[in-house]
């Protein structure tokens, strides 16, 4: 498949519009306009399912063979939303200690490990049930350890095969020697998607004004309640942005 963008030094960028690559944060918010992330997770799950089992699994299994491809493509544009999001300095995801989202240490854990029945009480946080309490509060920290993993290049490829194996009849771990990496890569992408929420309630759902703004932009006197011709706001900018 050929990848957007490539040259030296960059990696490739597939399925991410021009506006979405100057501004990441519109794949979080598209995102959530169109899918319910609960189902999506559903989805991501069987998606490696399908790709590890056998032909007698898949006969088993009520599923749109289309709809793996919208998965996959779905992924990738996570990926790529990551990729940019975390060489890009100017967009500040930290969730500060005076913040609502803010998550303090420990508050879910109990012997090391996360306690899924205290956040499902959550009205936001029972969507985030496999984030530590610091990658809630920094999901750069999700994203580093993702591209450590694998490169976005490396992830695009092997999401590929992972498609691939989900529409035929032979298991992936049969033929690939790589097979066994099903594992840690849906552990990495169910953070990912974890991360994708808590950008959207902190950065979407959080200032209704960021779209149309510059991403260094100050706004004071916020109030969503007053006619936007009445609106006072003052937009300061600080530097121009460095395109990615």
């Amino acid at each position: 498949m050929r990848r957007r963008y490539e040259m030296k030094g960059m990696p490739g960028f597939r399925y991410l519009e021009d506006e979405e690559l100057e501004n990441p944060l519109l794949v979080a918010e598209e995102f959530f306009d169109a899918i319910d992330l609960e189902l999506f997770r559903q989805e991501l799950r069987l998606f490696f399912a399908l790709a590890f089992n056998n032909k007698a699994y898949k006969n088993g299994k009520l599923y749109e063979p289309a709809r793996q491809t919208s998965v996959h493509q779905q992924l990738t544009r996570f990926l790529e939303m990551a990729w940019l999001i975390l060489n890009n300095d100017k967009i500040d995801l930290l969730i500060k200690t005076e913040e609502p989202l803010f998550q303090i240490a420990g508050a879910w854990r109990r012997g090391g490990f996360i306690e899924v029945e205290k956040r499902l009480k959550d009205d936001t946080m029972r969507y985030c049930r496999v984030l530590e309490d610091e990658e809630v509060n920094n999901v750069r920290l999700v994203f580093e350890k993702i591209f450590n993993y694998l490169s976005l290049a490396a992830w695009q490829d092997e999401l590929d095969m992972v498609l691939f194996y989900s529409l035929c009849d032979i298991p992936m771990s049969d033929e690939c020697e790589n097979g066994h990496t099903s594992s840690p890569m849906h552990e990495h992408l169910e953070k990912l998607l974890e991360c994708v929420h808590v950008i959207h309630e902190l950065r979407i759902k959080g200032d209704e004004g960021w779209k149309v703004m510059p991403v260094d932009a100050v706004i004071h006197n916020k109030d969503y309640e007053v006619f936007p011709a009445q609106l006072i706001m003052s937009i300061y900018r600080q530097q121009e942005l460095i395109p990615v």
